[in-house]
């Protein structure tokens, strides 16, 4: 038994629940061109046949037949269509008024040409053209193509009784084919859709991830296959190392090791989002943060400054929280760096220079909970933060250099984010 209502998918994770309105708003707007094209198509071709007519008639001189009163009829109709405001404001009402005249308009040219040449195609024309160009969610072009059905059937058999079922029968025919033809091509749309919005929503993931794992900036330039480094001419690099995880992992097991540490860099990720600073990476108990590239950024050692503050007090709040002995030691430096993602699998986005080695190695001479800076970094934020001199501090490659330990901010004034 044939089903007369186009259904829709339950909504699911396949199917999300505003698909539904997209699809049927899709197959609106595509029945509307649809429409416009045949629209204009028949606007030439009834004026031609017309002026067809009335020169075989010599201007109608012998009066005005039924088919010519049709012509007229549909030239009156599709000009008001056309170029008349349309009295609705939905797309779906409009769609639906001119599928249900153009049924009206098959079953009256039928009706005509029934009579005269005992052909009904004009209306097996309309109603398979209305099933596979206009496909519709729910029972709609089905009851239309029943009730035409019916009222041309009753019509033939009140004005030719004598005929018998012949024309009845291929009027059934068609109908029952349009309602199959007409699920047929719903379903193929349905498909169609379900399978474009799949990709879809896969694009969107794999781009969720790609802007997750980069910059913002970094990620647009891969998606476009571009893939370039570039030297920066200042850069604020911060280093932080958590102090006691060693000792830590040999009191838990892995997994509650991994939670703590996941716990803590999720943290340190939001902190980072707050300040405007960008997250390069963590390696092992590492956390690795810039501000600077790869766009510029204004106050950008104030932002790394003020996050280092951030996490120093947060790492305190969960020790407190957790009882684990836990501590941070931040180094940073501001300098030139080159940054850039290479190589053909696994890619991350990095930078290298002197300037990453020394921020790394301020940090490992640092003591717990405190943040080490460069002389660089000290002399713009002297003027707003407070910090204090470490003296000469000997760096791995470096030799004795001077750094400061940053102690917080001197007012509540922070740079804008």
């Amino acid at each position: 038994m044939i089903r007369l209502a186009n259904q829709l998918p339950v909504t699911s994770p396949e199917f999300p629940a505003d698909w539904r309105s997209q699809f049927e708003q899709e197959l609106v707007r595509s029945g509307l061109r649809r429409v416009w094209i045949v629209t204009n198509t028949l606007l030439v071709i009834e004026i031609f046949l017309l002026l067809l007519d009335a020169w075989r008639s010599q201007g109608f001189s012998s009066g005005v037949d039924a088919l010519t009163v049709w012509r007229l009829s549909v030239l009156l109709f599709l000009t008001s269509y056309r170029f008349l405001p349309a009295p609705w404001k939905s797309p779906g009402l409009g769609l639906r008024y001119f599928l249900c005249m153009g049924m009206v308009f098959s079953c009256w040219s039928s009706a005509v040409l029934a009579g005269v040449t005992g052909d009904l195609s004009t209306y097996a024309i309309g109603l398979l053209g209305v099933a596979a160009s206009c496909p519709l969610p729910g029972r709609f072009n089905a009851l239309l193509f029943i009730s035409s059905a019916v009222g041309l059937a009753g019509w033939l058999g009140l004005a030719f009784p004598a005929v018998g079922p012949h024309w009845t029968s291929n009027i059934i025919a068609a109908c029952v084919m349009g309602i199959v033809v007409e699920k047929f091509t719903f379903r193929a749309a349905l498909r169609e859709f379900t399978h474009r919005q799949a990709i879809e929503l896969q694009r969107e993931r794999a781009d969720q991830l790609l802007y997750n794992v980069f910059p913002e900036s970094v990620a647009t330039s891969l998606k476009d296959g571009k893939r370039s480094v570039a030297l920066h001419g200042e850069v604020t690099i911060l280093f932080a190392d958590i102090v006691g995880f060693t000792e830590l992992s040999t009191r838990l097991l892995p997994t509650q090791l991994l939670d703590v540490l996941e716990n803590i860099f999720g943290k340190f990720d939001q902190l980072a989002q707050t300040h405007g600073v960008e997250k390069i990476k963590t390696i092992g108990d590492a956390y690795m943060a810039i501000c600077g590239a790869p766009v510029p950024t204004d106050h950008q050692v104030e932002r790394i400054a003020d996050f280092a503050l951030a996490i120093v007090q947060e790492c305190k709040a969960m020790s407190a929280h957790t009882g684990f002995e836990l501590a941070v030691r931040v180094g940073i430096h501001s300098g030139p760096v080159i940054a850039g993602v290479i190589g053909s699998s696994r890619l991350c986005y990095d930078l290298w220079g002197d300037s990453v080695n020394t921020a790394q190695r301020i940090q490992s001479q640092g003591q717990p909970n405190a943040i080490g800076v460069s002389e660089p970094v000290y002399f713009r934020l002297r003027d707003q933060f407070d910090l204090e001199d470490r003296g000469l501090v000997n760096l791995k490659g470096k030799g004795p250099t001077r750094s400061y330990v940053l102690k917080g901010r001197r007012s509540a004034t922070a740079p804008d984010q």
